[in-house]
């Protein structure tokens, strides 16, 4: 459905538009690290994360839709949810408190061997 956006009411539903190729400035790296809780200057470890993560396209029953201000927000045709960030970005937040843990816990261990 690669053409005009639908109308649903005064909401219009969008295509995404995702391009494989798109690299991301390295000033888009750094906004989107500290968007999901990385301190990209104490957390260099971590920016894969930010680098994985704003690349990342849409999940297949999520839809960019647009309010009538013009906003943009994502909706889940699956089971009705809708929200402003994008759905992959509190994945990401996840990720990140999971690989902080993990790389304290082995600084952790590392500091135990050293002694």
């Amino acid at each position: 459905m690669a053409g005009r956006p639908l109308r649903i009411g005064d909401q219009l539903v969008l295509e995404e538009d995702y391009d494989e190729t798109y690299i991301p400035s390295e000033q888009e790296i750094l906004e989107f690290a500290r968007e999901i809780g990385i301190d990209p200057i104490k957390e260099p470890e971590l920016m894969w994360l930010a680098r994985e993560g704003i690349v990342a396209p849409l999940p297949g029953e999520w839809k960019p839709c647009q309010d009538i201000t013009g906003d943009i927000y994502y909706f889940n045709f699956a089971n009705g949810q809708s929200m402003w960030d994008h759905p992959c970005d509190e994945h990401y937040r996840n990720l990140v408190i999971q690989e902080r843990a993990k790389l304290s816990t082995s600084g952790a261990i590392k500091k135990k061997k050293k002694k």
